[in-house]
């Protein structure tokens, strides 16, 4: 993703009619030890995404997902809302509050219905939370954490 000519020949190939935006560098210790792989990946891997989606005729629906930790941390009880401020005191949280920015402008830039000129386009963003599920075995995961010896 992070290769904007290989995505938009992937995309021109396959000709998707749904795009679910999944990647990115999702480790919040990687982001302290390698912020340029995080920020070229979330940020700049999420903007060739889009850029090729702005390309490819058949993208009918984007699905664009981010973190919770989009949000500016304010520490408190209850969970975020949608109209909460973008921000990050770290890589990883910068970065995914940028992608959330990056796909707002995307959205009212270029595939808003109220853009007649430009491409059409059902396009949601979602900021999920950590969640327990089979199959990640990366490292700082709670699950694979308690069993790795």
């Amino acid at each position: 993703m992070r290769n904007i000519e290989s995505l938009t020949r992937v995309f021109r190939e396959c000709k998707p009619e749904f795009v679910f935006h999944l990647a990115a560098q999702p480790i919040v210790r990687l982001s302290y030890e390698e912020p340029k792989l995080t920020f070229d990946t979330n940020i700049g891997g999420t903007v060739n995404v889009f850029e090729a989606i702005r390309s490819t005729p058949s993208v009918q629906v984007l699905v664009n997902i981010t973190s919770d930790k989009c949000y500016e941390n304010r520490e408190w009880i209850w969970g975020y809302r949608e109209n909460d401020p973008m921000g990050g005191h770290d890589p990883y949280s910068a970065s995914k509050g940028c992608a959330e920015l990056a796909f707002n402008a995307y959205l009212r830039s270029y595939f808003a219905k109220a853009v007649p000129e430009k491409k059409q386009l059902g396009a949601a963003s979602a900021r999920a939370g950590n969640v327990v599920g089979g199959g990640d075995w990366g490292m700082d995961r709670l699950v694979p954490d308690c069993i790795r010896p």
